[in-house]
């Protein structure tokens, strides 16, 4: 019997001795029958766009999941975003979606200091450490096709972008918006202005307003608030928002709106890292859109013609059907590289 102790007690110590050595990477061998999952966000869940809709995904997503554990911390990204991620790291959680291009550089600090939970960059460009990844979602296809909706339904051939930053993916959408305006209306000009942060109403509305005052007769933005769609309201502006299906907030002006879904892609993700496949992954980088369900354009409104409708309806099958490129040529990596400003973009990007 001795002689049993003796040989049971030498494989547990190589298990054990196994198991620190392959700590330093994420332990995907087997199914977690229990996976707590942190969302983090960048602005508040009442932001009715970028947080909001994280929100909404992640919630659908927990409760498909019946072995997720889900928290959220809402205004995440400032100064304390590597106490926050540090933080959520030591209670446990393994899967953390840091939800805005903002956790970049609390990523890289904090991702090497945890090696058995995954980071994942919500709008990033590239992988941060080897267990940090990407997700983001080609809302520039729903953009491409409400562009089409704002070049034919223009009367002064001015459009506004109210825009937050000029990030890649941004301008990504800018350029995407000028293009579906350029190929319904070769007359037609996006206007674009600056606001200077993912979340300010104020600096937002006053932005619109200086665009309005130009002669824009439609609106659009990149922003996190639902500032521009107000301002649009209270001016009888038409408007296309952006972010969220908010037409319920606006509907003397709202025409449509380019929607964010996370549910499908954070369901992705959560699950892969489950099933221990995560690293299996291509890039670990999740980008997802009209094909995955990722994005959609809202609903059409009754100011919308039903020729237009029907236009788009064309566009969009074309896409689906890969019939439509809108960057035809363009990698993936070639988007995210890029910083300038299509033809018929009136505005600036601030010199590298």
């Amino acid at each position: 019997m001795k002689c049993v102790s003796v040989i049971w007690t030498l494989i547990l110590c190589a298990a054990l001795f196994a198991g620190a050595g392959s700590a330093a990477v994420v332990n995907e061998s087997s199914k977690i029958s229990e996976l707590n999952v942190t969302l983090l966000d960048f602005g508040p869940v009442g932001d009715h766009g970028w947080t909001y809709e994280a929100h909404v995904g992640a919630s659908k997503m927990s409760g498909m999941l019946p072995y997720v554990n889900l928290s959220e911390k809402e205004n995440a990204a400032g100064p304390s975003a590597p106490q926050v991620l540090r933080e959520c790291a030591k209670n446990g959680a393994k899967l953390i979606f840091c939800h805005s291009y903002n956790f970049i550089d609390a990523i890289k600090e904090v991702a090497p200091e945890y090696p058995d939970v995954i980071f994942m960059w919500g709008g990033g460009t590239e992988k941060l450490a080897p267990n940090a990844g990407v997700y983001y979602e080609r809302i520039y296809e729903a953009q491409y096709l409400a562009g089409i909706v704002a070049g034919n339904m223009t009367k002064t051939d001015k459009i506004a972008f109210v825009a937050a930053l000029p990030t890649s993916q941004v301008i990504i959408g800018i350029n995407a918006f000028a293009k579906g305006v350029a190929s319904s209306n070769s007359k037609a000009r996006v206007y674009v202005e600056w606001i200077g942060d993912w979340y300010d109403p104020g600096k937002e509305r006053a932005v619109a307003l200086s665009l309005i005052n130009k002669g824009c007769d439609i609106i659009t933005h990149w922003s996190d608030s639902d500032a521009t769609g107000q301002t649009a309201d209270e001016m009888g502006i038409d408007f296309i928002s952006f972010g969220s299906d908010v037409g319920r907030f606006s509907p003397r002006v709202f025409l449509t709106g380019a929607v964010w879904n996370w549910e499908p892609v954070m369901t992705d993700i959560v699950e892969s890292v489950h099933n221990g496949t995560w690293s299996n992954h291509p890039g670990r980088e999740w980008w997802y859109g009209l094909a995955e369900g990722g994005v959609r354009l809202a609903p059409f409104s009754k100011l919308v013609p039903g020729d237009v409708r029907s236009l788009v309806d064309k566009k969009q099958s074309d896409i689906l059907q890969k019939k439509l490129a809108i960057f035809p040529g363009m990698s993936d990596e070639d988007l995210k590289a890029m910083y300038y400003l299509e033809s018929n973009v009136v505005g600036e990007l601030p010199k590298l």
